[in-house]
């Protein structure tokens, strides 16, 4: 009986731990703080980056330091320049990494960023994972469901926006 459940939960583990967001959900038209939760490295390798794809629709972010880690912030131009909370904003965040621990396979540890939600109430974001260890291993988060895989195995994060 003990082998069956170890054998159940070694099986079940993949699908619980990806990388997820919490909260969940946040109003649309907000400054919202989300965190990248990150539950195991790859394969027992420890984790030494997380890189996060943000989407259109995203035009302010602001990674929270880690200490033992570096951080870079990668832009993209907007079409149309948009009101800021300091004037008007030209370019908008694209990816955001955090590079260094390392995390110990075995740890937890939470990416935070805070963010301007787009007014978008009823929609879901998603943010594409990629999840880079030790020795080379690496774990790419960025499927989304489909019709015919409404649970994929390596799941991009979610967003959804509530009403204001």
């Amino acid at each position: 009986m003990k082998r069956i459940l170890t054998l159940l939960l070694a099986l079940a583990t993949p699908a619980a731990a990806h990388v997820t967001i919490a909260p969940p959900e946040v109003p649309a038209n907000s400054y919202a703080r989300l965190a990248f939760r990150v539950g195991h490295g790859c394969a027992g390798a420890a984790t030494i980056a997380i890189e996060v794809a943000l989407p259109e629709g995203i035009t302010m972010a602001r990674p929270m330091p880690k200490p033992g880690w570096e951080i870079a912030i990668e832009t993209r131009p907007l079409p149309r320049p948009v009101s800021g909370g300091h004037g008007l904003v030209r370019e908008a965040p694209s990816g955001i990494a955090w590079r260094g621990g390392p995390l110990p396979d075995a740890h937890y540890e939470e990416f935070v960023l805070l963010i301007r939600a787009p007014d978008m109430a009823g929609a879901t974001l998603s943010f594409p994972v990629m999840q880079r260890c030790e020795g080379g291993a690496q774990h790419a988060w960025i499927e989304l469901p489909t019709a015919e895989q409404s649970r994929p195995r390596s799941p991009a994060a979610t967003l959804r926006l509530g009403a204001r």
